[in-house]
């Protein structure tokens, strides 16, 4: 069970951080940020089978999938922001963390204007 294994990478690895924060706070981050870049890795091929899925649907629905491909970039930017920031705020700084943080969300803002736009087209056609 793959959940199973990431629980585990993620209890060795604050073990072994635990042990080492005292005498050597860097090869503690060190450890943090690999742990995150495993566990991220572990994740990958469930989210790419996630991707597969939506375009799927998105094949479904409708032939015109140029919202669905900026709903899955506006979740990208969502994960990589989050992630970026964990492993800031990890480190203790959690101002570049909030920095990223914002930075996602103003590029998720800027990704969703043609969906936002799209939206409002629709009402103002169906208002007329």
């Amino acid at each position: 069970m793959e959940i199973a294994q990431i629980v585990a990478v993620g209890i060795v690895s604050l073990i072994l951080i635990i042990a080492i924060k005292k005498q050597s706070a860097e090869y503690a981050l060190l450890i943090s940020i690999m742990a995150s870049v495993i566990i991220f890795f572990m994740l990958l091929p469930y989210l790419t089978q996630a991707v597969g899925l939506l375009e799927n649907i998105a094949a479904l629905v409708d032939s015109d999938n140029q919202y669905v491909g900026l709903i899955l970039k506006i979740i990208a930017i969502a994960y990589i922001a989050e992630f970026g920031a964990q492993i800031c705020a990890d480190a203790g700084e959690n101002a570049i963390a909030s920095k990223i943080e914002l930075g996602g969300k103003v590029m998720i803002l800027i990704t969703s204007t043609p969906i936002l736009y799209g939206l409002i087209s629709l009402v103002a056609s169906i208002a007329d």
